[in-house]
Order: structure tokens, then sequence, then C-alpha cells
């Protein structure tokens, strides 16, 4: 598993909100996979780029279930609960 910086994070997020480039684009130009480029434009989209910059992946137990009760209760994935929760996945 990669750990990516924030610096990294947030540039990577800023070039593609210039429009001038695609995901894959900016993938190979940060020497990144899409998958975290793409969660990482979820994360900034619901919350901003404090949810970008943040490295906080310490989450208590009632958090957790929590997490778990929205992944069930909507039925969406863990990927696509990450961004409204403001959390990030494996990877981050």
């Amino acid at each position: 598993m990669t750990k990516y910086s924030s610096e990294l994070k947030i540039q990577a997020v800023l070039t593609y909100l210039k429009g001038t480039a695609s995901y894959k684009t900016i993938a190979d130009q940060f020497n990144i996979s899409l998958t975290p480029l793409k969660d990482w434009m979820a994360l900034y989209n619901a919350n901003g780029e404090e949810a970008v910059d943040s490295s906080n992946t310490n989450y208590d137990g009632n958090f957790k279930m929590d997490v778990l009760n929205f992944i069930n209760d909507f039925g969406v994935t863990p990927n696509k609960a990450a961004a409204p929760l403001n959390i990030f996945l494996v990877g981050g």
C-alpha cells in the first residue's frame, strides 16, 4: 500500500480542477493510480481541501460502526460511503 503526501494529493486535485487534463493524464504525471485520484476528488468535492489534506485515519469503534450502518442502510460500497463521511480508505 502506498501512502501519498498531503501535498501530492492537493496538487493532483488542483491540477484536475484546472480542467486541462484527464484523470489518466494526471495519474501518469504524478505517478499514481487512478483510484486514489478519483477518491481524492470525491473527498474534495464533498468536503473541500481540508478533507484531502487530512491524514488522520484513526477512527474509534463507534465511528466505525456508524460507517458500517451507513453502508448497510444506504446500500453503498465502502468507497461510495467514504466521501460523504469524510474518510479515506486504504491507500490514502
